[in-house]
Parts: structure tokens; C-alpha cells; sequence
């Protein structure tokens, strides 16, 4: 070897060892150094990471009951590798056959076959077969103790309640994120922390058994209490559901608010769904009106009309009107509800007659600048920021290209649309002195350990009217109820204040359509109000706010004001603490002098048919009658046959015998109570001697015939459904949709 080949090697060599020293040195300098970095990257690559979803806080009405609760479940994964091999062990250790697995999964956990085949041949070491099954299925499969089928414990949301409260509570999802109403608005607050499950596996993907800290705990949300009350909201749900049943109607919304806080006692809309099973329903119904939706009030915005009125000045109660059926605005004519007019009557008379014309008068004094003035200061102009998700804002004619006949439409409650809670959050400061509440539906938040998070305490906006005018409001209010188109609303022992509407709907073509949504608002008790009310019913059958909502409005107060024992007066007379009178005879007197003595007297005359002769009158002379209560004046004129046929709706047999003899006119009665329907409807010009027929009921005759409509639907919705069978038997079990046609 020559001297120069040594050299080489020696290079060669030298270069070796510098290469094995710099690698020992750097691999010294890992583990001496950066060891625990090393071990945590080897673990990782070992270890697969499950995210394990936190029980989520339970959702409490106020009185602490459940109305959304979490409950452990378990969810089912294989590792599909583990059982694939145990099918290629089983000639030899007897264990399992891999379609053995897959039937048996398919069959317990109600799955298609194929879909879990497919899951099985996946290659992953995680594959979820189904989550959140029962305990009978969960037991079923450990007795089978399948290798590579394993277990884990997951939350699951329920709702004790079923539809109660669903469209407010909401609903969470599979993976126990809030997707609606409550859950969602507050889903990090429910949510909590979320644990994690860790699986460790060999280099083969067998799963390490007895891994150390492979679970790493969940920690609970917090606790949601609502100021929904379970009981109101029982109650609102149950008669929302039997007037939409009953009056066949789209569907129908109700609100209950404490007055004095603006908390929301009840909110509800049917048709409603079991959030249990939220997937069951067109995702349309998942929708909460009372908040996300829009409807043109119609009269029972005339009580903003009514407050700004009297706060401004504009009116008095006492300040007469003429209503000749109509009023014209410019070149344009606006009609009232009644086509033969009020006649004479008070700007109280006015209200409690729902009269367009005098609503239109007042509006034009206000003026537009403070119209609009107070629709902001009610609340009109924006949402109420309620914490409920998608709440929706009003759609308002534009100040700047407002005319006087929009002013007009505005004060009757058409062209302008709120949502339901606008509606009874503005009505509700009518009621407060004038105080304008912030609404809220979340009353405490409550960690795991009982520590109170946040506490909503209630909210004055803006005071918007004077004390004066809101009970000067108030009392014009209780006569609606009391002796006008309020009356279905009325209670008794109690004072309510409220008002009915009726709007005519948006077209889709534009212009309005013939379907109507009817309304009563209302609150109770005038004299110190406690609880305020709306109602809303979309296209029912019988088109009138007082008759279809009226009643409904009646039975949510009358449930409500007992169970929170709110106790009722002993008489009408002791409750508003006013004398009572007689009423004067009037018989020969001209209608002019009979007004007059009627106002003398203390009391209130109402021209329900106009003439220069007195008819006749009711109550009759030498009725008592509480002090400042109606008297219904009826007339024509002298020289004339012709008689405007009066509403008679409400009346007892007496009062209509009185009516109807007095101008002349011949009835058939049928039936005893309080008069239902008439044959000849109110309005219309008839002659002296013209008959028709007036049909009684009793309180105990309309339920039955309620039940009785009730019983004939479902029998007519059995017949529909056994033709359809029969149908589907006779074509061979297709059925051809109308769309198909």
C-alpha cells in the first residue's frame, strides 16, 4: 500500500468518525435536551384524539322547572382494523365472524347492512357505527362483547316537556351544538368545556389496553332559568292550539308580559314540534313568530294612536266626533268597519267603537313629525334586542316620502308592520304610567357550583307618555271591553283594558288580499295593571278580532290572574268604584234632547242607527246602570220606511225584542243565552216589517257545538284517511299527489 492510499484511507477515516461524532453528539444533545419533547411527539403519533362534548346546562323555567336537560348516552365506534383481523383469526381462536358483526349491528342498532359493511372495510382506527343509542340497544351489544366494537359515554340533550316552549327553548344537535332559540343564543354558556378521550395504539394498530390518562373529563355549562312561567305557558299553548284547530286558521301566536318589568312570561306560536324530534317537521315551523315575524296590527295599534293623541293635546275624551261611515283624506275616502257610520259620538266612544274616522282625525292633528316621533319613542323603529336569535325589525313607511293618507293608514294600524313582541311591548307601556320596558326572557344564569353568574334586573327605557295619559288611556281602554268591540275580552269580577283589530294582509301581488289576522290585546287590572296579553290568529274562519281572539285573550288572563292570585272584586260596581244610575226615560224626546238628558244622567250615548226620530232605546228607562255606561240610542228619520239593520250581536232576548219592536222590524228567536247571529246583516237598509231570524246560545250550547265541530272534523279526516287506503290497496300501493295531477 502506497503512502498515498494511506493518506487516502486516513482522510476517509477521519471523515468517518467526525460524521459519527457529530451524529452521537446531536442525538447526546435530543436526549439530553429536548427528551421530554421527543417522548410527547412519540406519544402523539401513538395516540388518536376524540373530542368529548360537555353535558350542556340545564334550561329552567323561573320557578326552577326543567325544560331542557342533558343525559348520558352511549354512542357506539369500531376500530375497523381490529375486527377485520379477529374475522382472519377466527378458524383459529373460535372468536367472531366479521359478517356475524355486521348483522348484528345493523339489526340491534336498526342500520342498514350495507352501511355498516362499508364502515367496517374503512381504513381508519375510529369509525362511529351510531351515537346516542338506547340502553336497550347498548345492552344488547356488550352481551355480545364483539372484539373491536367498543363504547362511549356521550351527552345527549332532551326535553322533558315535549312542544312546550319549543319555538323559545329551541334545540341542540347531535354533536350537542345549539341550533335554535335558547340553545343557540346561548350556546357557549350551556356548552361548558369540553373533554377529550385518547386511544393509544402499537405500531401494528392494535389499541394499547390500560393506556395511561387516556380520558380527559368534560366540565359541565351553566344553568339557563327563564322568566317563562311553566303554568301561563301551558295555558297559551293550550288555547292557541284549540282556536287554530278550530277556526281552521294558518296559525295563531300569543305573548304574556309582566308590565312592570317587561319579563316575558309566556310565548308561543302552533303549530308547534316536539324539539325531542325536531327533524319530524318542515324546518318552516321551527320559526318563532312572536319575534322573527312581521303583521300589520290593524285597531289594536290604536291605543298608540290613542296615547299620543291625548299626551299631545290633541282630543279629549270627552270632545264629540261625527262618523257619517267615512272620511276623506285629500281626493281619497277611507271607510269605516261600520258602513252607516257612528253618527255623533265621543272621542271614548270613538275608541270603543273601533271608529277609522275619528283615529284618522286625531292622527292628522298630531302631525306627522311627532307620528313618527313616537314610533321611536315606543319602540317601533328598531328590534327590542331580546336575547333570542333572528329577531326580526319593523317594516315602516319612510318619514320622507310619507303622505297624509299614509298617516292615516299608520293610525289605524295598516301599511306599517312589527313583530308580536313590539306590539306588547309598546301596549305594555301604555299600561306602565308610560314607562317603556326593556323586554327579556332570560331571568339568571347559574354555574355548575349554585354561584349566579348574571341576574337580568328590569329596565326603563324612556318614560313615553305621561302617568296622567296612561290612565286617562286606561280607562278609555276599559270601556272597549267593558261596552265595546272588546266585550268577547271581558272578565268578570276584574277591570280589563283592551282592544280588538282586524288586517287585511299583503298580497303577494302587491295591495291587499282577502285574508285577514286578527288580534286582541289587552291588560289587567286597569286600576293597578299586572299582566298584559296579545293574541294573534292568521286567516281563521270567522274574520273578527274580538269574536275569534277576543276569547282566546278572555281564557289566558282568567287562567293567569288566578293562578297568580290576583284576586277579583266582588262586583264590577265595587271593583271600578263608581255609583250606578238609572237610566232616563227617553220615549217622544228628538235625539238631540235624548243625548243630552243621557249625559245628564252620567251616562253614555251611543247612535247605533241615525234619523230625526227616536225609535227606541236600550237599556230601558229605569234600568241601573253603572255611571258613565252606554245607552244605545236607535233612529230614523220621520217620513221614512226605511230602517239600517243594527248589529245584535251579544244582546239578550229581551234587549233584542226591544230593539227590533221598536223600529218595527218582526224576529224569529230561536234558542235562549245571548244572541249569536242574525239573519240580515248589520248595515243593511230594510223596510218597516221585515222579518228575520236571531239565534241564541248559551255558554254551555257554543262549547258543545264546539265539540260537536270538533268530533265531525275528525271523523271527516278518518273518512278522508281509510278512501286514501282504500286507494292505495286498489292501485297497488301508489298514490297519485296532486302534484303528480
Amino acid at each position: 500500500m502506497t503512502n498515498s492510499m494511506r493518506k487516502r484511507m486516513k482522510i476517509v477515516t477521519a471523515i468517518f468518525l467526525l460524521v459519527v461524532l457529530a451524529v452521537t453528539a446531536k442525538l447526546g444533545y435530543e436526549q439530553l435536551f429536548h427528551a421530554q419533547k421527543l417522548e410527547s411527539g412519540a406519544l402523539n403519533t401513538r395516540l388518536r384524539e376524540i373530542d368529548i362534548k360537555s353535558s350542556r346546562g340545564t334550561i329552567y323555567d323561573r320557578n326552577g322547572n326543567a325544560l331542557a336537560i342533558s343525559i348520558a348516552t352511549d354512542s357506539v365506534y369500531i376500530n375497523p382494523k381490529i375486527v377485520r383481523e379477529a374475522d382472519e383469526r377466527q378458524n383459529i381462536e373460535k372468536r367472531q365472524n366479521k359478517q356475524d358483526v355486521i348483522d348484528s349491528l345493523a339489526t340491534i342498532l336498526e342500520l342498514d347492512t350495507a352501511e355498516v359493511a362499508e364502515k367496517i372495510e374503512k381504513n381508519a382506527s375510529f369509525v362511529y357505527i351510531k351515537r346516542h343509542i338506547t340502553d336497550e340497544q347498548s345492552e344488547a351489544l356488550k352481551v355480545l362483547n364483539y372484539t373491536g366494537v367498543y363504547f362511549l359515554e356521550e351527552s345527549k340533550r332532551a326535553y322533558p316537556k315535549g312542544t312546550l316552549a319549543s319555538h323559545v327553548i329551541g334545540f341542540a344537535g347531535i354533536d350537542n351544538q345549539g341550533l335554535n332559540g335558547i340553545e343557540l343564543q346561548f350556546d357557549e354558556v350551556l356548552l361548558g368545556t369540553p373533554g377529550r378521550f385518547l386511544i393509544e395504539y402499537d405500531g401494528k394498530g392494535n389499541e394499547v389496553p390500560h393506556a395511561a390518562e387516556s380520558y380527559i373529563p368534560s366540565e359541565p355549562g351553566s344553568n339557563i332559568y327563564l322568566t317563562l312561567d311553566e303554568t301561563i305557558q301551558y295555558v297559551v299553548e293550550r288555547e292557541l292550539k284549540e282556536v287554530v284547530t278550530e277556526q281552521n286558521a294558518n296559525k295563531a301566536t300569543a305573548l304574556v308580559m309582566d308590565v312592570k318589568t317587561g319579563a316575558i312570561r309566556a310565548m308561543g306560536n302552533y303549530p308547534d314540534y316536539d324539539p325531542n324530534h325536531y327533524g319530524d317537521v318542515d324546518s318552516s315551523v321551527w320559526n318563532n313568530f312572536a319575534v322573527n315575524g312581521l303583521y300589520e296590527p290593524g285597531s289594536t295599534f290604536k291605543i298608540l294612536t290613542t296615547a299620543m293623541a291625548l299626551e299631545e293635546r290633541a282630543t279629549t275624551a270627552d270632545e264629540g266626533f261625527y262618523c257619517p261611515g267615512y272620511q276623506y283624506i285629500g281626493k281619497m275616502r277611507m271607510r269605516c268597519h261600520k258602513a252607516a257610520g257612528h253618527g255623533l259620538e265621543s272621542f271614548a266612544q270613538g275608541v270603543a267603537n273601533s271608529c277609522n274616522p275619528v283615529f284618522v282625525t286625531v292622527s292628522d292633528r298630531v302631525g306627522m313629525g311627532k307620528f313618527y316621533d313616537y314610533l321611536d319613542a315606543f319602540g317601533m323603529t328598531r328590534t327590542t334586542g331580546i336575547t333570542l336569535p333572528g329577531e326580526t325589525g319593523s317594516l315602516i313607511v319612510p318619514e320622507k316620502s310619507a303622505v297624509p293618507y299614509d298617516l292615516a293608514a299608520m293610525a289605524i294600524g295598516q301599511s306599517n308592520a312589527f313583530t308580536p313582541l313590539q306590539m306588547i311591548t309598546a301596549i305594555s307601556a301604555v299600561a306602565n304610567d308610560g314607562y317603556l320596558m326593556q323586554p327579556y326572557i332570560v331571568e339568571k344564569i347559574v354555574s355548575q357550583d349554585g354561584k349566579t353568574v348574571t341576574e337580568t334586573q328590569p329596565k326603563v327605557i324612556r318614560q313615553v307618555i305621561s302617568t296622567d295619559t296612561s290612565r286617562e288611556a286606561s280607562a278609555i281602554l276599559e270601556t272597549v271591553v267593558s261596552s265595546g268591540t272588546g266585550k268577547p275580552g271581558a272578565i268578570e269580577g276584574y277591570r280589563i283594558a283592551g282592544k280588538t283589530g282586524t288586517a287585511e294582509k299583503v298580497a303577494e301581488t302587491g295591495g291587499y288580499s282577502n285574508e285577514r289576522v286578527v288580534s286582541f290585546v289587552g291588560y289587567a287590572p286597569v286600576d293597578d295593571p299586572q299582566i298584559a296579553c296579545l293574541v294573534i290568529v292568521d286567516e281563521p274562519t270567522d274574520a273578527h278580532g274580538g269574536s275569534t281572539a277576543g276569547p282566546v285573550f278572555r281564557q289566558i288572563m282568567e287562567d293567569t290572574l288566578r293562578y297568580l292570585e290576583i284576586p277579583k272584586t266582588v262586583t264590577v260596581t265595587e271593583s271600578t268604584g263608581v255609583e250606578e244610575v238609572i237610566v232616563p226615560k227617553l220615549d217622544g224626546m228628538h235625539p238631540v234632547d235624548a243625548i243630552e238628558a243621557i249625559k245628564q244622567a252620567g251616562l253614555t250615548p251611543i247612535v247605533e242607527t241615525q234619523g230625526d226620530t227616536l225609535l227606541t232605546y236600550v237599556p230601558a228607562d229605569g234600568t241601573k246602570v253603572q255611571k258613565t255606561g252606554n245607552v244605545y240610542l236607535y233612529c230614523a228619520d220621520a217620513d221614512s220606511t226605511t230602517r239600517i239593520m243594527p248589529s245584535l250581536y251579544g244582546r239578550t232576548i229581551k234587549e233584542v225584542d226591544r230593539i227590533l219592536s221598536g223600529m218595527g222590524l218582526v224576529a224569529t228567536m230561536n234558542g235562549s243565552g245571548l244572541s249569536t247571529s242574525q239573519s240580515i246583516l248589520e248595515g243593511t237598509p230594510v223596510e218597516t216589517g221585515t222579518a228575520l231570524i236571531v239565534e241564541f246560545h248559551t255558554a254551555e250550547e257554543i262549547e258543545e257545538i264546539r265539540r260537536q265541530e270538533e268530533l265531525i272534523r275528525q271523523q271527516e279526516e278518518a273518512m278522508k284517511e281509510n278512501q286514501v287506503n282504500e286507494s292505495d290497496e286498489n292501485s297497488g300501493g301508489e298514490i297519485e299527489t296532486e302534484d303528480a295531477v
